[in-house]
């Protein structure tokens, strides 16, 4: 068992002399979390301090639409920087998902403006194309932790603005 441990502990130690070399990332986490870093300091998210997120019902952020991804990522972030993360984002977003839910207020939550209630009634009027793409230039506006966490990724791998 002494034997065993020591090989371990040899290998902890290489692996860690790789890591901080650059030569070997040994995990997703470890290959994504330094670009992650580099973003959230171009953004100047990590040089403010940012309010807590306040409390919220579950359920797809403002902003989002149905989109289809190829594949998942997980990836384990330190606690510091995935709450720096939501709270960035969150607070980043909130003005422009009020003009958001305004818009919804105004127009409807249906994708083409009918109301989900089951008193409203289509009337045969809806938001106009304008008022669609200004739907859709707020949704683009808003950050969310999906869409820097993809940012991050492609950044890793020297994919970003392809």
């Amino acid at each position: 068992m002494g034997a065993r441990n020591a090989l371990l502990d040899a290998l902890h130690v290489e692996f860690d002399q790789l890591r901080a070399a650059g030569t070997m990332r040994g995990t997703r986490t470890a290959y994504v979390l330094p670009a992650l870093r580099e973003l959230l300091d171009e953004r100047g998210w990590t040089a403010r301090r940012w309010r807590p997120v306040p409390r919220q019902r579950r359920g797809r952020p403002w902003g989002t639409h149905d989109e289809g991804f190829d594949s998942r990522v997980a990836l384990h972030l330190p606690d510091d920087v995935g709450e720096l993360l939501v709270r960035a984002c969150y607070w980043t977003s909130q003005p422009i998902v009020t003009r958001l839910q305004a818009w919804y207020d105004q127009h409807g939550d249906h994708w083409r403006g009918q109301l989900h209630s089951p008193d409203a009634r289509w009337r045969g009027a809806g938001p106009s194309h304008t008022d669609l793409h200004e739907r859709e230039l707020l949704i683009a506006r808003v950050v969310t932790t999906g869409k820097v966490l993809r940012e991050a990724i492609e950044c890793a791998l020297g994919t970003a603005g392809r």
